[in-house]
């Protein structure tokens, strides 16, 4: 009963850290979106709705992600019947082969990370998907590298080491996947924009509380348009037949 109560009594501070946690990965999505494009947060007319409804574009990917994992590292430990490093290796038929197979796998890894930083000068061109996961396996390495001492590790908590070196890639990741989702806007569809008695042709970003952020082909750069200017917009299609799409309770205009 008393276990009860204080699970109760802590679940307002568990709700805060939450909606807190969610607000922060957003705003970290949204500063790799308008990173990318030219845009700092601070000339952003966004709001602090706007960044918690960022969380409906990047969490079903991260969930998709994080469900992924999780089901091959327990479908690994079922294959490994729960043994470990060591017990593996003492455990194999051939276990010096093993113990080189096993510790080799990481090999790769460290010449993709130390080939990455060189790649700019010898004008090869990567995709941002390598960049992110390059970042988070330096992060990693200089994380073990701060706590490669036994001395550290007996005097630092369990939650601030699994804290400390998670969270930051956890930014990292969010940080990127808006990057990556920025750089697809210029090739996004057109729309028109009956502005006044203008129709303006411009690739729809991002829909804001108040404000349109649209890419300008033209241009090559992103604007803000007024909700308000807005009488109606529509996708640019073949068939002109399609109605244009009158602006809801959020894209009213006067």
């Amino acid at each position: 009963m008393v276990k009860q109560v204080m699970s109760v009594e802590k679940l307002p501070a568990l709700i805060a850290t939450f909606s807190a946690a969610i607000l922060v990965v957003s705003v970290s999505y949204d500063y790799g979106f308008l990173l990318w494009l030219g845009v700092s947060l601070a000339e952003a007319p966004t709001s602090l709705s706007d960044h918690i409804r960022s969380s409906l574009i990047w969490a079903p990917t991260i969930l998709l992600m994080v469900f992924g994992v999780t089901v091959m590292e327990l479908f690994n430990r079922r294959i490994e019947q729960g043994m470990t490093e060591e017990e593996l290796i003492a455990t194999s038929p051939i276990p010096k082969f093993t113990a080189w197979f096993r510790y080799s796998l990481k090999y790769p890894v460290y010449a993709f990370v130390i080939f990455l930083p060189i790649t700019p000068f010898l004008g090869v061109k990567l995709p941002l998907q390598a960049w992110m996961f390059g970042s988070i396996i330096w992060w990693f390495i200089l994380h073990n590298f701060f706590f490669n001492h036994q001395r550290i590790m007996e005097r630092t908590s369990r939650s601030f080491y699994l804290t400390s070196r998670w969270l930051p890639a956890a930014l990292l990741l969010v940080v990127f996947f808006g990057a990556i989702a920025a750089e697809k806007v210029p090739n996004g569809k057109l729309y028109e924009f009956n502005i006044g008695d203008d129709v303006e042709q411009r690739v729809l970003a991002r829909s804001y509380d108040q404000y349109f952020m649209v890419w300008n082909p033209d241009s090559k750069r992103i604007e803000f348009v007024s909700k308000n200017s807005v009488k109606s917009f529509q996708q640019v299609r073949q068939d002109e037949s399609n109605k244009p799409i009158q602006p809801t309770a959020g894209v009213s205009a006067d």
